[in-house]
């Protein structure tokens, strides 16, 4: 009885242990149901030459980026002209984009340069681009804006010679590729700035002496009434430091006359008198004025008077040589007034 109780028990026990294996292979179908799917984003490095660079060389690279079933695709991300990525600097980078047949074909091309501190190299390692994407589902209506998500390329290598070997001395590493034209026009640059700088040089100096030159040569001789008037301000200057400078300036305007009718009418001046030289002068209203403003001055140098009137001797003497230069240069007078 005991052993047909047990042989019931290990058949029942057999049956649900098969039932329960038939639902596991069921769900586990159902699972496998979905189709695979392709992920509608695919990147590819292309190198015209993926071998024997040499440490410092130009790179070129180019990714390709296709985009099937409307991704919305933003390459901000992506390295860009003058930064960094991984072991390479970024020398130049260039972006174009196509569709066609449904599809957006986006191609980056790169201009790299490594400079990887290695006395041995085999290959260098292009890190994986980091690309940002949104489908239609990623749109946000309140921020009007998509949500991106971002997908990492899969890296590149590139393989370089070896600049020396594994135990022998390190060679001359070449250095980066040099623009030919950027060189020619530097060269052309700077050349034409030279030889600026050295006519510039040769000829300022002498545009200015030529200058000098035609400016002596314009200008006429003062008059006689340039050099008083251009005495007067000197002596002007030279007397405001003095406590008596009125009653000095009187003796600087005797002084002035007394030159200004010698160089006007050739007049002998030494140790005479101002009135005596005054008198000398043919009769008419500058004589008389003249002496009328030689009897002021010595009023207030030689009796003392109070210089009072000082700026109305100065109008007044510098009427006068105002009107004595009308009467002996009419001709230059004219060509002013003209």
């Amino acid at each position: 009885m005991k052993k047909f109780l047990l042989i019931i028990f290990l058949a029942a026990f057999l049956a649900l242990g098969t039932g329960s294996s038939d639902d596991r292979t069921v769900q586990s179908g159902e699972g496998d149901s979905p189709e695979n799917e392709v992920f509608p984003i695919t990147v590819d490095f292309q190198c015209p030459r993926n071998f024997a660079f040499h440490i410092g060389d130009e790179i070129p690279l180019t990714v390709t980026l296709e985009v099937r079933d409307g991704p919305i695709v933003d390459l901000v991300n992506l390295p860009q002209k003058e930064e960094t990525h991984g072991s390479f600097e970024v020398r130049n980078v260039r972006v174009s984009k196509e569709t066609k047949s449904g599809r957006t074909l986006y191609t980056v091309f790169y201009q790299l340069q490594a400079f990887e501190p290695a006395i041995a190299v085999d290959k260098l390692k292009f890190p994986p681009l980091r690309i940002s994407y949104a489908a239609k589902g990623d749109w946000d209506p309140v921020e009007s804006t998509y949500h991106y998500r971002s997908l990492y390329s899969q890296p590149f290598d590139i393989f370089v010679s070896r600049t020396a070997t594994y135990f022998g001395p390190m060679k001359d590493i070449k250095g980066p590729i040099v623009d030919e034209e950027a060189i020619v026009i530097w060269k052309a640059t700077t050349l034409v700035g030279g030889l600026m700088v050295l006519v510039a040089l040769i000829t300022w100096p002498w545009g200015f002496i030529r200058r000098r030159r035609r400016a002596n040569s314009e200008s006429p001789n003062p008059t006689a009434r340039d050099c008083a008037l251009k005495a007067l301000q000197e002596a002007r200057e030279k007397c405001f430091n003095y406590e008596d400078h009125r009653k000095r300036l009187f003796f600087e305007i005797n002084l002035i006359l007394r030159n200004f009718l010698k160089d006007v009418y050739g007049f002998n001046t030494a140790n005479r008198p101002s009135i005596e030289i005054v008198d000398q002068l043919e009769d008419g209203p500058l004589r008389e004025e003249l002496k009328g403003l030689v009897t002021r001055i010595n009023q207030v140098i030689y009796e003392g008077d109070s210089p009072v009137d000082l700026e109305s001797i100065m109008r007044q003497f510098n009427g006068l040589l105002e009107s004595i230069d009308k009467t002996t240069h009419p001709e230059m007078n004219d060509d002013k007034a003209g």
